[in-house]
């Protein structure tokens, strides 16, 4: 097992390469680099050009966008990790990208990625994102395909997707009581006030009315019901 390429080094010694086929995003990125006053910043237009420069001098770091054409960089990461590419298979790749859903964020770094910045990135993001990088001590293994990964990265994907469902179910069940006390409150209060109508019409007519201190019985079973629904809220 062995170490990503810009484990231990300092901000002064990263050699890094900017992928984006945006020149406005490639400018940013190169001002932000060079602000961290890193050792070199090279900017490429598509996968292809930075494949081939970095085959001849791997550098430290990849930052890379998703979305572009002919390659991708997902294809880009794939191409990098394969056991083939050393030593640029143990270079470490951070995605910038204006489509950071969780599927795309699991995807990236189920396959090797090591961290997924949404664009706009503010220079505070990217370099504490720097900083944790060169302190990540995770090592690359070569799993049973053939490509290079982070050790222990499905793992803690996995944990992460368990507890995710966990917390989605949580807030649907949450939803679904809260729905259910609505509806409960709301017919207390028309079970309410038709049973005060009841009596103003009584009353109205000359009849002798007898005001019940306790509820009608329609009015108790959904005050049981209202008082079953929040007990099973508060067990769960």
């Amino acid at each position: 097992m062995k170490h990503h390429a810009a484990y231990g080094l300092t901000m002064e010694e990263i050699d890094a390469v900017v992928v984006e086929d945006s020149k406005p995003m490639q400018t940013i990125l190169r001002s932000i680099l060079l602000s961290f006053k890193v050792a070199r910043v090279r900017v490429f237009d598509s996968v292809d050009d930075a494949l081939e420069a970095c085959l001849a001098e791997p550098p430290n770091v990849i930052l890379t966008d998703w979305r572009m054409t002919p390659t991708t960089g997902f294809q880009f990461l794939r191409l990098v990790r394969h056991r083939h590419m050393e030593p640029l298979c143990y270079v470490p790749i951070l995605f910038i990208t204006a489509h950071g859903t969780r599927n795309l964020v699991d995807k990236a770094l189920r396959a090797g990625a090591h961290h997924v910045l949404v664009k706009p990135v503010s220079p505070s993001t990217l370099f504490k994102r720097l900083q944790w990088l060169v302190n990540d001590d995770r090592p690359m293994i070569l799993e049973h395909s053939g490509f290079y990964n982070i050790y222990g990265i499905h793992k803690a994907m996995n944990e992460q997707a368990e507890k995710l469902q966990s917390l989605d179910g949580a807030r649907l069940h949450h939803r679904i009581a809260i729905q259910k006390r609505n509806k409960v409150e709301d017919a207390v209060e028309v079970a309410l006030d038709e049973d005060q109508a009841a009596e103003e019409q009584a009353a109205d007519g000359g009849d002798e009315v007898i005001f019940k201190e306790t509820p009608s019985a329609a009015v108790k079973h959904i005050r049981n019901t209202e008082f079953a629904t929040i007990k099973d809220v508060k067990l769960h």
